[in-house]
């Protein structure tokens, strides 16, 4: 065999190993992985009724403590690290173990967040194999050498603006430091390729780990987000209702700031989709103009639930402060229930989108008949000005929470991003190349295509 064909054939049995990862882990996503989920409830539910009673709770507690998403990221870079171990053996690359150890830090929950990371990783350790040469030429093995790649090597890093990876630059120095008088160009070379073979496997692989595109991710975090805000107002119109005290109002305030967690969940998802769909053939920039003003419009509610879980706190709490009425509580009622349909409008990629708009505008109806009744009742029967205060205090926040989900409220065109003048998206470049190339060959193969070919 001619010895071009056996130094390329690692090199076409890793590329076609790779392909077929691909090609897997995208039919794992899209086709195999929502059947088995569907089978899978499916026969926990024929089995659950035949299990003992101490075997479901042993089950639910141990799924409780479990978090999957944490559990797929480590089967997922477990399998990862495998796979990129492999490839580099299969290469003969000195850097084996790199391959893995940068397969494990390329595992995100998107592709795109995975090429951005490993990207990072892979400009630190150039950057790093080229420092650490540097000063091994100057200072030679000493504690002076570590001292200056320790921290010079991190100064560079946050030069090159790098992140979280400045660190890459120093741990590739140091590391090339203990490979000592074996580093050569064919070294510096295979530990840059093993590093870039890791990032590639961890790309192909990031997409197990959620399971959802940005776009979907964002989606799916926003409406969590207001079904969160739903519950609480629900609970909080119950309460209202029926009476409270300052154990249970302390609960709800406790909950309402816990939503700022998931607030800020939602804006590493709605940021992540930000750069993907910057560089994304499939995700255009007019998708994500309504994930936006969705963002908005939940942070502004967030701030306003808080608002009122503070106020029934305070009405508990506060010596001889006025109580909330029992008139409120079906006005909260009415506002959870709108948030509710929000959350259907923007989770359910089957349902009917104007359906769930009607009725989304239906209950914002019903949530302002609501706040009329709840005005003229609380006018007519309470002479309490502390009570009107406080009832008009959590009034004006269902009116902000009306406004903002029916988007009419000013509020939400405020700290708006402007779309200047900019490098326009790969989304929006790949459309109008393809209308100039059919233009073209529409005008190459045209009726009069023939009579202006030359005689011979």
């Amino acid at each position: 065999m001619p010895p071009s064909l056996v130094e390329s054939a690692p090199i076409t049995i890793v590329a076609a190993s790779l392909l077929l990862c691909a090609v897997v882990a995208a039919l794992l996503r899209r086709k195999v992985k929502p059947v088995v989920e569907a089978v899978g409830r499916d026969v926990l539910d024929r089995l659950r009724p035949h299990l003992p009673a101490g075997l479901r709770r042993l089950a639910r507690r141990a799924y409780d403590r479990v978090d999957p998403a944490t559990a797929r990221s480590i089967l997922v870079a477990a399998i990862a690290a495998g796979i990129a171990w492999s490839a580099a053996q299969t290469l003969h690359l000195v850097g084996a173990v790199t391959a893995a150890i940068s397969a494990i830090l390329s595992v995100h929950l998107s592709a795109h967040a995975s090429v951005r990371e490993g990207a990072r990783r892979l400009v630190g350790t150039l950057a790093g194999i080229g420092f650490a040469v540097g000063v091994w030429g100057v200072f030679g093995p000493s504690p002076v050498s570590i001292a200056v790649i320790a921290g010079c090597g991190l100064v560079l890093g946050r030069l090159l603006r790098l992140g979280d990876g400045a660190v890459t630059v120093p741990a590739t120095s140091l590391g090339v430091l203990v490979a000592g008088s074996a580093v050569t160009e064919t070294f510096v070379w295979e530990r840059v390729g093993a590093t870039a073979l890791g990032i590639v496997v961890g790309t192909i692989l990031s997409p197990l780990v959620g399971g959802l595109t940005p776009l979907e991710r964002a989606h799916h975090t926003l409406a969590h987000l207001s079904t969160e805000i739903a519950r609480l107002l629900g609970d909080l119109g119950t309460g209202a209702a029926r009476g409270y005290g300052r154990e249970q109002a302390a609960q709800w305030l406790a909950r309402s700031r816990q939503l700022g967690e998931t607030l800020g969940e939602a804006v590493d998802a709605v940021e992540d989709l930000d750069r993907q769909a910057r560089w994304s053939l499939t995700t255009p920039l007019t998708e994500v103009a309504p994930v936006h003003h969705t963002f908005r419009v939940l942070e502004h509610g967030v701030h306003q639930v808080n608002s009122v879980a503070r106020t029934m706190f305070d009405a508990a709490a506060t010596p001889h402060c006025p109580g909330v009425p029992d008139d409120i509580g079906p006005l909260l009622t009415a506002a959870s229930e709108a948030f509710a349909a929000h959350a259907t409008l923007e989770t359910d990629p089957d349902a009917d989108t104007t359906q769930d708009a009607d009725d989304l505008e239906d209950l914002l109806d019903d949530l302002r008949e609501a706040r009329r009744q709840t005005l003229q009742k609380v006018r007519t029967r309470i002479d309490d000005t502390g009570v009107l205060v406080l009832t008009g205090s959590i009034i004006t926040d269902i009116d902000r929470m009306t406004g903002s989900l029916e988007r009419s409220a000013p509020a939400l065109t405020v700290g708006v991003r402007e779309a200047g003048p900019g490098i326009p998206a790969v989304s929006e470049v790949v459309p109008v190349v393809r209308s100039f190339w059919e233009k073209a060959v529409t005008t190459r193969t045209g009726p009069g295509a023939a009579d202006r070919r030359p005689d011979r």
